[in-house]
């Protein structure tokens, strides 16, 4: 009778005796850190206009070089072993990325000194004969429940191990699309592939339209995507600002929205909103009847970017544009476009609501005068309406004790859009004890998209914020990645004993261990 074969272990090998006992070499390379080159006056017109800025980073080739070596390895054939979030601890090398004097004081100068890096990352492999995407907006990790922020809380930086050039299919950018919901017409003609050399950073506006493009070559094209977000609104200019007043940039988009980058410009250096709000005296001009209704009939306008332009000039006006913006905005009521969980916008759906999203974006430009008038309106108004006024008062400056109250009657709203943007609007104001208990209570709803951006409102709410500790103590064991992500940024930026007590035995049975892989198990 033969003898049958031995099977072998699975994981049998040689293991050196020195394996995990002598390790003094680095893992990876030393790079001395610099200190962060903030934006200039056109770079930030630039940015404000066009919704990307492109960045070269002063890292070495060798660096570039080695992630995308290590990129190979990591993704296999067929992107099959892709790490998703979990990139960043599989290779922490990354963030020298994002400490490059380019991109921290690019990320500084738009986001502020506070800024958060979110906890959602991929890397994107483009293998050879890829074909291109589709134009499109990125989804909030899944879902498009949430009012788009026109000014920008929210930031990605794409980097590129790899020279960047029209054939291996850059990522394509549709320049001063990021306030734009519509799919533009000449969409085809005005794109841009994204160039650079190796190490190329693209840091775009959250909301732009963009693609990947075919990649005719027989190289790999890859892309690290990291996202960033704002965590308090601009007091002052976060970067080199020497001119006060809005100038139109030297390459401007093809679509001008020129009102609407003003109202930046003086949200940026942390200016009242609207030129009757100034308390030097200056007065919004006075318009007439006719003329404000001239421009409330363009807020629908078939050209989105003509809609904007009188959304914001009307905003421009002050208090006397209000009347008209709010009667704008209940004209366009009721249910919400239900596009709950989808990965790629296209803007299937974006003219159902024009009316009332551009209406209330001018009410935004408006600020503290237009509060008394949402106010009034948001009893009465329907599920789309009401949802765009608890965003509204959310970016407007006032921490009023009704706007207040109002914001946490939104969390326990019915209609989980208003939920959505009410819990997102709190983490927007000044830190009181209506807000964290509204956002503590947040955290409980059964829509994750609500938990998660209760859990960012409190991180953003920070120290004052620790009442909110036992609560976010509940989620950390929530099924939801972001849930917990943020659960934890606002643990570490609360920052009393009792949320570090909460945080480090979690953290500890958390981590990764970067070193293990198939090759090293001990």
């Amino acid at each position: 009778m033969e003898a049958q074969a031995v099977p072998e272990w699975k994981y049998q090998r040689q293991f050196g005796y020195q394996e995990g006992v002598r390790s003094s070499q680095r893992r990876f390379m030393a790079i001395e850190r610099q200190a962060p080159r903030l934006l200039d006056d056109e770079e930030m017109r630039f940015f404000i206009a066009n919704g990307f800025l492109t960045l070269e980073t002063t890292l070495p080739d060798a660096y570039h070089r080695t992630l995308y070596d290590r990129f190979v390895d990591i993704v296999g054939s067929d992107n099959d072993r892709n790490p998703g979030n979990n990139l960043l601890p599989l290779m922490p090398e990354i963030n020298e990325v994002f400490e490059d004097p380019a991109v921290k004081g690019a990320l500084t100068s738009v986001l502020g000194p506070d800024y958060l890096m979110h906890p959602h990352r991929v890397l994107h492999d483009n293998p050879p004969g890829s074909d291109q995407q589709v134009w499109h907006h990125d989804s909030y990790w899944g879902y498009k429940r949430k009012v788009h922020n026109h000014r920008p809380w929210w930031v990605m930086i794409m980097y590129y191990p790899q020279a960047l050039f029209d054939q291996i299919g850059p990522t394509g950018i549709i320049p001063g699309s990021h306030c734009i919901a519509q799919r533009l017409g000449d969409i085809d003609q005005i794109g841009l592939p994204a160039r650079g050399p190796a190490g190329t950073c693209v840091m775009i506006h959250y909301d732009i339209w963009h693609r990947k493009m075919k990649n005719f070559t027989n190289l790999k094209r890859f892309m690290v995507k990291f996202e960033f977000t704002r965590m308090s609104r601009p007091q002052r200019p976060a970067w080199n600002n020497r001119a006060s007043a809005w100038r139109m940039p030297k390459e401007p988009p093809p679509h001008l929205i020129e009102p609407m980058w003003q109202d930046q410009w003086r949200w940026h250096r942390g200016e009242p909103a609207a030129p009757a709000a100034k308390g030097n005296g200056a007065a919004a001009p006075a318009a007439d009847a006719a003329a404000l209704a001239t421009l409330a009939a363009r807020l629908d306008d078939v050209s989105e970017p003509a809609g904007l332009s009188a959304a914001y000039a009307l905003g421009a006006l002050g208090q006397q544009a209000v009347p008209t913006l709010v009667d704008a905005m209940l004209g366009n009521d009721g249910e919400s476009v239900d596009d709950a969980r989808v990965f790629i916008d296209e803007g299937q759906h974006s003219e159902v609501e024009m009316t009332a999203r551009n209406a209330a974006h001018g009410l935004v430009a408006v600020g503290r005068d237009a509060v008394p008038a949402l106010l009034a309106a948001l009893p009465e108004a329907g599920p789309r309406v009401r949802k765009y006024i608890v965003f509204a008062l959310g970016e407007i400056a006032s921490d009023d004790p009704a706007v207040l109250q109002a914001l946490a009657g939104g969390v326990a709203d019915p209609d989980v859009y208003v939920r959505i943007n009410a819990v997102e609007a709190l983490g927007l104001k000044a830190t009181s004890p209506v807000a964290v208990d509204a956002l503590s209570a947040a955290l409980a709803d059964p829509e994750d998209e609500v938990r998660f951006n209760a859990a960012l409102s409190l991180a953003r709410l920070g120290p004052g914020a620790a009442a909110a500790v036992p609560a976010l103590a509940s989620v950390l064991e929530d099924g939801n990645r972001y849930v917990v992500g943020y659960a934890i940024e606002a643990l570490e930026r609360i920052a009393t004993p009792d949320a570090i007590t909460v945080l480090r035995p979690f953290l500890k049975t958390a981590r990764w261990c970067p070193i293990t892989k198939r090759g090293s198990l001990l």
